[in-house]
């Protein structure tokens, strides 16, 4: 038979058992909760509950944004929010992130399109943005490969300080390849992307300047080229290159290299011989052993300034 409890406790059955005693089950017991889904969308906007466990915004190469490790796809005006706020890490004045996403909008309803980003944003918006009275800028915890990178960079620019093989190894796993946003056509990146290029760049020369050093030749080699597939054109990183080949014993590969780079520029100058740069250590002579890292030092040393070709 079935019994209600009173007070609305639950409801008991009761069964007959064999022997005519009978037994009574205890309290139905409630269903187990559903586990959450990563993307579950729990409350009346779609938002997902907060907190996620990880948030990550990639930029080089292309837009990326994950999630709890998932990868997510914003609408267009919430990815460009928020690539503007991890591009100015010191967060922007609402007024001044609509004027630059919607410069051709009147304020009111620049303001307005920013409003409808915000409310677009995937997932918690407290997990991606810090939102002050008047000032937005990322959240604390969302980790983005620029900043990793502008870490590293950093780090090894700073010629003064050594660095140990551990460090080494970890910039050589770095991949500064990658332009910031390079498909994205918006006025506002311009500034960003040439500063992330020339930063990039100097750091690639200087990792395989102080490659060389640790007898790291081959690694020294490839942080070269990646610089030059980067700017063709770029002599500094061409002198790297022939640095490097010299550093590693290979003085008829470097030879042949900066013939092949000289004959370049003078395509490029329309005819005229490049001139010669005048670096004390300039390669392209006799080996002697340390040549490479002699060169490599010209390029590279803080106080000396170096003399281009036009």
């Amino acid at each position: 038979m079935i019994q209600a409890l009173p007070g609305g406790a639950g409801i008991r059955s009761v069964a007959t058992a064999r022997g005519g005693q009978a037994r009574r089950s205890t309290a139905a017991e409630p269903p187990p909760p559903r586990p959450r889904a990563l993307r579950a969308a729990d409350g009346p906007d779609g938002h997902r509950p907060c907190p996620v466990a990880g948030v990550r915004l990639d930029l080089l190469g292309g837009f990326a944004l994950h999630l709890d490790g998932e990868e997510v796809q914003p609408g267009i005006g919430a990815r460009r929010l928020l690539a503007l706020l991890a591009v100015e890490p010191g967060g922007l004045t609402r007024a001044r992130a609509a004027a630059v996403l919607w410069p051709g909008l009147e304020p009111a309803r620049a303001g307005a399109t920013l409003r409808t980003a915000l409310h677009r944003l995937p997932g918690c918006r407290a997990d991606l943005l810090h939102e002050g009275r008047e000032r937005l800028r990322l959240a604390p915890d969302v980790t983005t490969d620029l900043g990793e990178l502008r870490t590293t960079a950093t780090r090894v620019l700073n010629l003064a300080l050594p660095m140990d093989a551990e460090e080494l190894g970890r910039a050589v796993s770095c991949d500064f390849g990658h332009d910031l946003l390079p498909d994205w056509e918006e006025d506002w990146l311009d500034h960003h992307r040439m500063r992330w290029r020339e930063q990039r760049l100097h750091t690639l020369e200087a990792l395989s300047f102080r490659l060389v050093q640790a007898g790291w030749v081959g690694a020294a080699v490839d942080a070269a080229l990646v610089a030059i597939h980067a700017d063709n054109l770029r002599e500094s990183a061409h002198e790297t290159l022939v640095a490097a080949y010299l550093a590693a014993g290979n003085r008829i590969a470097a030879n042949a290299y900066r013939a092949t780079y000289r004959e370049l520029l003078r395509q490029e100058l329309g005819g005229r011989e490049p001139a010669a740069r005048s670096t004390g250590g300039r390669p392209g002579g006799p080996h002697d052993g340390d040549r490479g890292v002699r060169s490599l030092r010209s390029l590279h040393r803080p106080s000396a300034g170096r003399q281009d070709a036009p």
